[in-house]
């Protein structure tokens, strides 16, 4: 693994920590932070996300987002991305949240705990073996709108 890039969205301030393995070991290179965008007239977390990464690839160099706008490369390619990408939220009004897993009674029970342990507001949890079809889980997700999923 060479490159890691971790964001953590707050109430106010989005931050982006970037961390490379280059020479063998683990180190921290820089940060970048931007303004959360949760708030009208955005209400999408993703642009503060994004803001903030720009800010890590224009201290560093190093390309992480798509050129195309479609969000964080992963893996890194050689050229562009990161090898893993994690993400968190210390957001304390708590951000809205789906939350997913592949098995209901298991890894999306899991990430339902973690997300009410980070303080996040619940909307709705989707598994693959939840009993809806896969158009439902869309339209339900585009409805809710969540700030994260």
């Amino acid at each position: 693994m060479r490159y890691i890039l971790a964001t953590d969205v707050g109430s106010t301030t989005t931050k982006a920590r970037f961390f490379s393995n280059e020479s063998g070991e683990g180190r921290f290179v820089i940060a970048g932070e931007a303004p959360t965008t949760v708030e009208a007239p955005y209400e999408d977390v993703t642009l503060g996300v994004r803001n903030a990464v720009r800010e890590v690839e224009e201290l560093t160099g190093h390309r992480i987002l798509a050129p195309d706008g479609s969000g964080i490369v992963v893996p890194y390619d050689g050229k562009i991305g990161v090898d893993l990408y994690c993400t968190t939220s210390s957001a304390g009004g708590g951000l809205q949240m789906m939350v997913a897993g592949l098995i209901k009674t298991m890894t999306a029970e899991s990430a339902n705990r973690a997300a009410l342990g980070a303080g996040a507001i619940v909307m709705d949890v989707i598994a693959r073996d939840d009993g809806r079809q896969p158009y439902q889980k869309i339209q339900r997700i585009r409805s809710l709108r969540p700030d994260m999923i």
